[in-house]
């Protein structure tokens, strides 16, 4: 019996004329490339298969070249698994996650108590919101519950904590400031009234800056070195002065000077013996401690008032950085000393201790310390050498906070201004001839001032908006010993005394009510200058901090006299 020929059905004669993109899932044959299928052949079990028909002659033949791309004929046309399974379309993409599907926050622990009870009530009141819920007052049995008999209860917790479990403990948004907390934050960061720092240039107008001083004293046998560092006005209105080896003190209320040590009479234990001179002297800030330092290397403490010496501060037994010429010292206000040696070496001291160093720097400059400053609030110390390097120092570290080396020459000359605790001045040597002006926060150079002279010494008016520089070597021959009082932040020049000395102006040092300005220069002369003097009136004066009765020697001029 000859075999039926097998028929085809509509539908899968339908979608084999679509084309191979529409084949239908309804057809076995929907799957099978089209080269492979062909017309049925009988075998001889009487199976019904198909023959590869290969593509007849007449038929258009695509090569790669003549394919389009974007076209039917780019379709890959290799064999495709058949699906043997009823179900929705997959689709092929890569699939994105979705953002639900990782927590990207806390994890949700739902209410136990609500849970348990079946109830939904919300997490916040549907009042204001401030409260959270209760859980149900329905108590659950330690069974339900699952807890131990000795899990704390919410009364416990509410002692324990000093809070109700129903009120919110954390806020996202702090309380707005109250109008007395405004007022209190503006008046702490409000500035200065100009009243207070009257503009130089407009008080220049109403003052008059003498070109005289209003006394002179004798002080011989001055060291005319640069590095060194020989005067300083106390705050009892105490000026100390050292000439070679001998410290002298006068008395600026009284008129008075005495006598307070001689290093050549003393032993070598302390400092002294034959050829020992003294290189740098500093007061305290309670101005009865005097710190009295050597070419050798020791630092002797006075007590001027009782004209009794309290300690000495020595270099090491072995030798070494210390054991050099110790040109600068400078006190802080919590009573910390630091000095500067001519080996670049920077040590501080606490003299209330036994074992009194509490800080040594060593190759502090690479070469001798000729200049310190503390700052008012004791929390950066200023240093100057003869590396021709500024560098400002932070008590914690040894590393220094800031370093410049803009000026060509040793740097001497250093002062912190009163009205910016974060502005330093900087004079600079006869090869530098300039004042730098640094803001020590942001480490910055904000002004420069140029000068026809060496730069010897910076003093800053507490009651004015100046600064007052003394020079040494000018640029021209005989040019030299002149002070000039520079207007800030204009910099210009509000007054000059071309000739204060016959000789460089050696070291300068401010009366302690800010008016007066003591120098004293290589021809052997101490100089008074009232450079900053205020309006007489004694309760404007009092409230500025003036000493009562200070300078009463200093109203009239008086020829010149010896401190010995």
């Amino acid at each position: 019996m000859n075999p039926s020929t097998p028929t085809r059905s509509r539908g899968t004669t339908a979608a084999l004329s679509r084309g191979m993109g529409m084949l239908s899932l309804d057809s076995p044959l929907a799957d099978v490339p089209r080269n492979m299928l062909g017309s049925p052949r009988h075998t001889a079990k009487g199976k019904v298969t198909r023959m590869v028909v290969p593509p007849s002659s007449h038929a258009p033949r695509l090569d790669k070249e003549d394919k389009i791309p974007g076209t039917s004929n780019d379709v890959d046309r290799r064999g495709v698994v058949s699906k043997d399974w009823e179900g929705p379309e997959v689709s092929l993409a890569p699939r994105r996650r979705n953002s639900a599907m990782v927590s990207r926050g806390d994890r949700y622990i739902p209410n136990r108590e609500l849970l348990r009870s079946g109830h939904s009530a919300p997490f916040l009141e549907d009042g204001a919101g401030e409260a959270l819920s209760r859980p149900s007052s329905r108590a659950s049995s330690p069974s339900e519950a699952g807890d131990l008999d000795t899990a704390p209860t919410a009364s416990a917790l509410e002692g324990a904590c000093h809070v109700e479990l129903g009120q919110r403990i954390l806020s996202f948004s702090a309380a707005p400031p109250t109008a007395s907390h405004a007022k209190d934050v503006r008046a702490r960061y409000a500035p200065k009234s100009k009243s207070t720092l009257p503009s130089s240039l407009l008080a220049a107008g109403r003052r008059r800056i003498p070109t005289a001083p209003e006394r002179v004293l004798d002080a011989p046998a001055i060291v005319p070195d640069f590095y060194v560092n020989l005067l300083h006005w106390s705050s009892q209105n105490v000026i100390a002065i050292a000439l070679q080896s001998a410290v002298h003190t006068w008395n600026s209320e009284t008129g008075e000077a005495n006598f307070l040590l001689d290093l050549e009479e003393e032993g070598e234990r302390v400092g002294g013996g034959p050829g020992s001179l003294i290189t740098s002297l500093r007061w305290d800030a309670h101005g009865t401690i005097l710190a009295v330092s050597t070419d050798r290397g020791y630092t002797q403490i006075w007590d001027a008032e009782r004209g009794v010496r309290l300690r000495t501060l020595r270099p090491s037994v072995e030798g070494g950085a210390d054991a050099a010429a110790l040109n600068a010292a400078a006190w802080a206000v919590d009573g910390t000393l630091s000095v500067g040696y001519a080996s670049g070496l920077l040590r501080e001291h606490d003299v209330r201790q036994r074992a009194s160093e509490t800080r040594s720097i060593e190759h502090a400059h690479a070469a001798q310390v000729c200049g310190l400053a503390w700052r008012e609030d004791s929390a950066l110390l200023a240093s100057g050498g003869n590396d021709n390097v500024v560098k400002v120092w932070d008590r914690r570290t040894n590393v220094a906070k800031m370093r410049k080396e803009n000026h060509r020459a040793a740097v001497k000359a250093l002062a912190w201004s009163p009205h910016n605790s974060s502005l330093l001045a900087t004079g600079g040597g006869s090869a530098d001839r300039c004042i730098h002006f640094w803001n020590t926060t942001q480490n910055t150079r904000v002004q420069t001032i140029q000068t026809a002279a060496q730069v010897t010494s910076l003093q800053w008016a507490p009651h004015y908006r100046e600064i007052v520089s003394a020079h040494g070597v000018g640029t021209t021959e005989g040019q030299s010993g002149a002070l000039c009082v520079w207007a800030h932040p204009s910099g210009q020049k509000v007054a000059e005394v071309s000739s204060a000395h016959d000789g460089r102006i050696l070291h300068t040092t401010l009366s302690p009510d800010g008016q007066t300005l003591a120098t004293v220069g290589s021809d052997e002369s101490l100089k008074f200058w009232r450079l900053f003097e205020q309006a007489p009136d004694a309760g404007k004066a009092q409230q500025r901090g003036v000493l009562p009765g200070t300078y009463k020697g200093l109203a009239r001029a008086a020829p010149a006299r010896s401190l010995r």
